[in-house]
């Protein structure tokens, strides 16, 4: 099949992430594969890896809202040569976009995937609602966005399935050597500093708990911020911020644990990376985290959000646990992983959506 997939935009980010996995694979198994992204690609790793798979990456050169209808004819352009027999589009900006383009395009087959539980607030819920009849199929990354989205009515149930990312598991792996847990105890983070990830409860967090160390692997606007608090609550011994990690698969094999803060996630990537690295895990129960981790608690801890104090009580209970436990855990979470979010299954599952939007109402 010629699938275009268009995105909004090409930096280090979960989204992003999983849908060059996807590229990759699909292009691997002798589909052809194309990325239009409507910001320039900022990213060379992710560059690299689409050159390296052949799969071709174009812009749709925006800069800023006033370029949107320029970005929309340029997309028009680029679908009405190529004719693909299926659209996919990934993210706010570009799942409008290309439903747009069928305003011109009505033959345009589209697929849209929001990444998240919220898509940046009730004009962006409103702006779905208006384009809805222009997409034949909506998906999202957990069970938990798929309610929040047709409960609210953004999205119709008739049209609207959940699909999980999937995890390369073969690359997310344990260390090849028995790992021998050092004192202090060292946790990792990993994701945007922004107000979604609530770093300052995890921050907080760390301020009843006396010895461990915390990772933050990531950058963003409130970079400056978040480093004000460490120091304010004088633990700029055991929090360290790396700043951003193209690759993070070595990561999760230099750390104890994991551990995700999040006031909300659509799906959570990190945590099932760091669940296929043989980790063990704490997340909040912002959504999507649950589903990964399940709540029966032998692969993970889920606390609630926006509370330092059972995150931190969470923590020191891994902490805690003998080496075996912890161990135990971590090979559960492992198994989890592999037989409900590899990537090789979501591939799958999304081979058998484009076939049947493909051969609809032919």
């Amino acid at each position: 099949m010629q699938i275009d997939y268009v995105i909004t935009g090409l930096e280090i980010g979960g989204a992003e992430y999983q849908v060059v996995s996807l590229l990759e694979r699909l292009a691997q198994k002798g589909h052809q594969m194309r990325l239009i992204s409507l910001t320039p690609p900022s990213s060379a790793v992710f560059i690299e890896r689409l050159a390296a798979a052949g799969v071709p990456l174009l812009s749709l050169e925006m800069k800023s809202a006033k370029d949107l209808p320029l970005a929309l004819l340029r997309l028009c352009k680029i679908l009405r040569q190529s004719k693909p027999d299926i659209v996919h589009a990934h993210m706010v900006h570009a799942n409008l976009l290309t439903r747009l383009a069928r305003l011109f395009l009505p033959w345009l087959k589209i697929i849209s995937t929001a990444h998240n539980t919220h898509e940046g607030g009730k004009l962006r819920d409103w702006a779905y609602r208006l384009t809805n009849p222009l997409c034949q199929i909506n998906t999202t990354i957990s069970e938990a966005a798929t309610r929040r989205f047709t409960n609210e009515n953004v999205l119709p149930r008739h049209n609207t399935y959940t699909v999980f990312n999937g995890i390369d598991t073969d690359r997310f792996i344990p260390p090849t050597i028995t790992k021998v847990t050092t004192s202090p105890f060292c946790w990792l983070a990993v994701g945007r500093l922004v107000d979604q990830k609530d770093y300052p409860t995890l921050i907080q967090a760390f301020t009843h708990i006396s010895s461990s160390k915390l990772l933050i692997a990531g950058q963003g606007p409130l970079d400056a911020t978040l480093k004000q608090l460490v120091k304010h609550y004088g633990i700029e011994d055991r929090v360290e911020f790396i700043g951003l990690c193209d690759d993070t698969a070595p990561l999760y094999r230099q750390v104890d644990g994991f551990v995700l803060s999040s006031a909300w996630e659509g799906y959570g990537l990190v945590v099932a990376e760091a669940m296929s690295a043989e980790l063990p895990v704490v997340v909040t129960d912002s959504g999507g985290p649950r589903e990964i981790v399940g709540s029966d608690g032998t692969s993970g801890l889920i606390v609630p959000i926006k509370d330092p104090l059972a995150l931190a009580n969470a923590l020191m209970s891994i902490e805690k646990m003998p080496a075996h436990e912890r161990e135990k855990m971590g090979a559960i979470a492992r198994t989890r992983i592999q037989e409900k979010f590899s990537l090789n299954e979501i591939v799958t599952q999304w081979e058998n959506i484009y076939t049947e939007l493909k051969n609809k109402n032919k």
